[in-house]
């Protein structure tokens, strides 16, 4: 088994995700976990495409920032809440 540890490599693969590329299944499976300072369990892919990480960044700095992740900007029109708290693109705009 030692000489298998010294031989070894590991390579890991996952997709990054977007807001345009976002796939909750496949989030819903990531593995990967960014933890809040107050204790919630981010998906990785999650944290850092849709938002989380500029909330977080607000919560301990006081500086405010967009209700809208930067990178979905050209999305905000199309944006509507969904029940869960997040926000959903309709791409004949809002319902």
């Amino acid at each position: 088994m030692k000489d298998l540890n010294d031989k070894a490599f590991m390579i890991v693969v996952q997709d990054f995700q977007d807001p345009y590329t976002l796939n909750v299944t496949q989030l819903m499976k990531c593995c990967v976990e960014e933890i809040t300072p107050d204790g919630r369990l981010i998906p990785f892919c999650a944290y850092n495409s849709v938002g989380y990480r500029e909330q977080i960044r607000a919560a301990m700095s006081g500086v405010p920032v967009a209700a809208v992740a930067p990178n979905a900007l050209p999305l905000a029109d199309r944006l509507t809440d969904t029940p869960y708290g997040s926000k959903t693109a309709h791409p004949e705009g809002r319902p």
